[in-house]
């Protein structure tokens, strides 16, 4: 957005509805960088259904029988791991794709190029019609319902010289919003090394008690009988070690994902932070002259 914001056109050139992920296809939208439950849920079961549905099909050759072993087998433990990474998944791709949409509010510019020009209670009202009249709901956007906010606590306070301080809070508020915004996918990861640990339990239990059995049998003495049993014994061994991999692998893979996309979490609030000491504070006149 260039000097022609100032004519306050009716035609938005930023749209909300346009670049985020979840408004774009008419899902709700979380506030922000943080997705919705809904829109969460239903791509984590996308994820889910594309998983499993490649393994069934590829069930009959040597590889997909041994990928859908791992899916589905072992007392069934690796479906909720599965569930959860998936679902975790989802939260961190659309972080990722709303991140990219709020991005691009950082690339208006809503101030007059002029370098003498100075915010004060007697032009604060025409920047505040220019973002509104040049972006379609700007109070989803983080950067322009920031300075929206503290615009108009000018315009109605009076006193150009706090914007630094509400921009300050409102920082602080987006950040703790970004903090909130982690907690379930906090919590999944928590979950999912401790799925593969009870499936550890299920096995050693299943195999104490397969072994319990051959050492009861009275024909212990024929060896292919006793290697037949011994062989049960070793399955719920595999149940053990197996679901405690598969969950600490996932658990890994997932923490991996999340510090990546908080990194970039956390360069938009720098950004958005420096945008704002920048075209905002900058710009600031305590007096008229």
């Amino acid at each position: 957005m260039n000097d022609t914001a100032w004519d306050q056109s009716t035609t938005p050139v930023l749209s909300y509805a346009a670049c985020d992920p979840e408004a774009r296809i008419g899902l709700p939208a979380g506030r922000y960088t943080t997705p919705s439950a809904t829109a969460s849920c239903l791509l984590g079961v996308a994820l889910m259904c594309l998983l499993y549905g490649l393994a069934w099909l590829l069930r009959t050759t040597n590889g997909g029988a041994v990928a859908w072993e791992y899916l589905t087998g072992f007392g069934g433990i690796p479906i909720p791991i599965a569930a959860l990474s998936c679902w975790t998944t989802a939260i961190l791709l659309l972080k990722m794709l709303k991140i990219a949409a709020q991005r691009t509010a950082l690339r208006l510019r809503f101030m007059p190029e002029d370098p003498g020009f100075a915010l004060s209670t007697a032009t604060v009202d025409r920047v505040i019609g220019a973002i509104e009249s040049s972006v379609d709901d700007p109070s989803k956007f983080m950067l322009l319902d920031r300075v929206l906010t503290a615009l108009k606590s000018v315009r109605n306070l009076g006193r150009p010289g706090d914007i630094g301080e509400v921009l300050a809070a409102s920082a602080d508020g987006d950040e703790a919003s970004m903090d909130s915004g982690y907690t379930l996918t906090n919590g999944f990861i928590w979950a999912v090394p401790v799925l593969g640990f009870l499936g550890t339990i299920i096995g050693l239990t299943e195999a104490i008690g397969q072994f319990g059995g051959v050492l009861s049998q009275e024909d212990n003495k024929d060896i292919d009988a006793l290697a037949g049993r011994l062989t049960d014994v070793l399955g719920g061994l595999d149940t053990a070690f197996i679901t405690t991999g598969e969950g600490l692998v996932a658990a890994l893979v997932l923490s991996l994902f999340l510090r990546a996309v908080r990194r970039a979490d956390e360069r938009l609030l720098d950004d958005v932070r420096l945008y704002c000491t920048r075209h905002v504070t900058a710009r600031v006149r305590t007096e008229d002259r």
